[in-house]
């Protein structure tokens, strides 16, 4: 916990950054499926290969890249909040 105010003094923000980052790490993961059309009555989609490596969670992954302040974040202007809530 410790490590964490080293890196930003709000635990909160903190906690923004990591579970952005880890949405990013989720996003790239991604699996894309194929649609088959040649099939007339169902969509019929192709199988992925399943390719089964270790990979760490990505939450684990983007809190090890906040601590070694590998991640660059900006706090967004008063004007950015005001033209998103209309």
């Amino acid at each position: 916990m410790s490590d964490l105010f080293k890196v930003c003094d709000d635990i909160y923000t903190s906690v923004m950054i990591i579970s952005q980052r880890a949405r990013q790490i989720i996003d790239q993961r991604v699996i894309p499926i194929v649609e088959d059309e040649e099939v007339e009555d169902s969509i019929q989609f192709q199988e992925p290969e399943i390719k089964i490596d270790d990979m760490e969670k990505p939450m684990v992954v983007a809190l090890t890249e906040h601590l070694n302040k590998e991640l660059e974040w900006r706090k967004p202007a008063e004007d950015d909040l005001e033209s998103n809530g209309s």
